[in-house]
């Protein structure tokens, strides 16, 4: 049950460990890794802070879409798209910093953005206004609990590395050393129909934006599965839209049962979903060129 019980409190960890395959350069090239003032991901950066409903807009094909996101759901990321004149008209002063509560009516001319479940609780909503690649970006953190105010300030964005996604982080050769007598239990998880399924219901204008929304979701479902299976245990993202999993000593693990786990974890990202993504069994080894093979 030690498995199960870690995947139930995943969402509670703030340490992040992430795998995943980098298109040329293999499974074992070196990742970069955070110090105390940079974060290698986004969800890094947001556990760091203690936040936990936070993503990034930025511009994909003239609009506004969320790429980045942590404690986000699917339905919200889809409903992001959004034009430069509905920001420059709702955050058209100077300032940086932008605070709303249920209290002030420009608080409700973002909670078109919003799935239904969190539109029916969110209670403060913060936007920061800063610079990315020479174009503007705009932070959103928000919150359900009305006695929380939210802290941020123009200098933490400077933290922010949008750069790398947490399903295209890379695991160092240090962290991949094992026991050579560990037994490797191999998995794949199918996401494209679950995703895509969750998102069915928002019309997107545009292929590019699309698959920015894309990306953004499978970034989300790495992370919280890499928190969900920490070391020894390996998570990577498998382009185009799957994230395989190797369990490390867990031979007792039943795949039914880990399957209705994952669902129980990914329902509030998926919105209740109809579809789940898929588990099946990729078998047993002790050999871990064979975990190499099928991570690649």
């Amino acid at each position: 049950m030690g498995l199960l019980s870690h995947i139930s409190k995943s969402s509670a960890r703030k340490k992040e460990t992430v795998v995943s395959k980098k298109s040329g350069t293999g499974l074992l090239a070196r990742a970069q890794k955070s110090v105390a003032d940079s974060y290698s991901t986004f969800q890094q950066w947001a556990k760091s802070y203690g936040f936990e409903h936070c993503g990034v807009f930025t511009l994909v094909h003239g609009m506004y879409v969320i790429s980045h996101a942590y404690g986000i759901d699917s339905q919200t990321i889809a409903n992001s798209v959004s034009s430069k004149d509905f920001w420059s008209g709702t955050l058209d002063s100077k300032e940086t910093v932008f605070n709303y509560s249920k209290d002030d009516q420009d608080f409700y001319d973002f909670l078109q953005f919003f799935s239904f479940d969190i539109k029916n609780e969110i209670c403060h909503i913060s936007f920061v206004k800063f610079n990315q690649g020479g174009e503007q970006a705009i932070l959103m953190i928000f919150n359900m609990d009305s006695s929380k105010k939210i802290n941020i300030s123009l200098s933490d964005t400077a933290k922010l590395n949008l750069s790398e996604r947490a399903k295209n982080l890379s695991l160092s050769k240090k962290d991949t050393d094992v026991s050579k007598n560990a037994e490797f239990q191999m998995f794949t998880l199918s996401l494209s129909e679950s995703v895509e399924s969750s998102i069915k219901s928002v019309q997107l204008p545009e292929r590019s934006i699309y698959n920015c929304v894309l990306e953004c979701i499978y970034d989300e479902i790495t992370d919280l599965m890499s928190d969900a299976f920490p070391l020894p245990d390996i998570v990577v993202f498998a382009e185009p839209a799957s994230v395989k999993i190797v369990l490390t000593n867990k031979s007792s693990i039943d795949e039914l049962l880990l399957q209705s786990h994952i669902n129980l974890l990914l329902t509030d990202l998926l919105c209740k979903p109809s579809v789940f993504p898929l588990l099946t069994t990729a078998g047993k080894t002790r050999n871990f060129e064979q975990v190499i093979d099928f991570l690649n």
